[in-house]
């Protein structure tokens, strides 16, 4: 009895330590680079008109390493006509040099970028963020808003400074909206969305976040934690006081390299 008692103890610390394992091995090497690519379709008012939009959110870039890669190739595969970058693309001082690696591979299209807390918190000149956009047809909103034209198909952005860690100014970001256009909102942080805004203004014809990493370890879809900043979204469309609200999990890691029920993502909007 003794013997079995302990060939059984045996067998389940060998399965624990599978398990464990098993564990790290999937959400540190296979999750985080298994991009999932997420397709909405979205109307607007464009006049019968149809123009594509990617999100990338939360790249977290240090090197162009096999995410970095997947998601160019997917990229160049999709060929949106606007880019958006929305916030997290770098979270060190020192990552410059790959993120210009990284943009110069992006496909042609009207790309966009916003701020998130960690281009805040890293330390990286923002002068010379901006100035490595602006090299790579990138156009950095910080409280702006840019009309923009392709193919007949008008549109304005709205990019705000982020919730968490900047200085958002929604009013002065609004004024440089064309009053006849749809606009879509960009904000890294999306707390901001459970505040009401002012009833003067404008309703964007929906909004984009990212920042939560979908919880970044989340079990059946719930996650975990997520940062501050985050408010009471994870991932997905959500109705908010503004309108629509989708919130990226984002493609990259933060503080833990690991992924768990939360693929990396790629969002596809179908703008109409």
């Amino acid at each position: 009895m003794d013997i079995i008692k302990k060939i059984l103890s045996n067998r389940l610390k060998v399965m624990s330590l599978l398990a464990v394992v098993l564990f790290f091995f999937y959400g540190g090497l296979i999750e985080p680079r298994w991009i999932e690519v997420t397709h909405w379709s979205r109307s607007v008012g464009l006049s019968g008109k149809t123009i594509t939009l990617a999100q990338l959110s939360d790249l977290h870039i240090s090197e162009i390493g096999t995410t970095e890669r997947k998601t160019l190739e997917h990229i160049k595969g999709l060929q949106p006509q606007i880019i958006l970058l929305s916030g997290d693309v770098i979270d060190r001082h020192d990552s410059l040099p790959a993120l210009k690696s990284f943009l110069t591979q992006l496909p042609p299209a009207i790309k966009f970028a916003i701020l998130g807390n960690w281009e805040h918190w890293s330390g990286v000149e923002l002068e010379a963020l901006a100035a490595l956009y602006a090299e790579n047809d990138v156009t950095l909103l910080i409280n702006q808003c840019v009309s923009m034209s392709r193919q007949g198909i008008r549109l304005s952005i709205a990019g705000f400074d982020d919730y968490t860690a900047g200085r958002h100014d929604v009013a002065r970001a609004l004024k440089g909206c064309s009053k006849d256009l749809p606009f879509i909102v960009a904000e890294h942080s999306p707390g901001l969305f459970d505040t009401p805004p002012s009833p003067e203004m404008p309703k964007p014809a929906f909004s984009l976040a990212g920042h939560t990493h979908g919880g970044q370890l989340a079990i059946g879809n719930k996650a975990i934690f997520t940062p501050p900043g985050s408010g009471r979204f994870v991932a997905g469309w959500y109705t908010t006081p503004w309108g629509d609200l989708y919130v990226s999990k984002g493609i990259g890691t933060s503080v833990i390299p690991m992924r768990i029920g939360a693929r990396p993502e790629i969002s596809i909007f179908e703008i109409k």
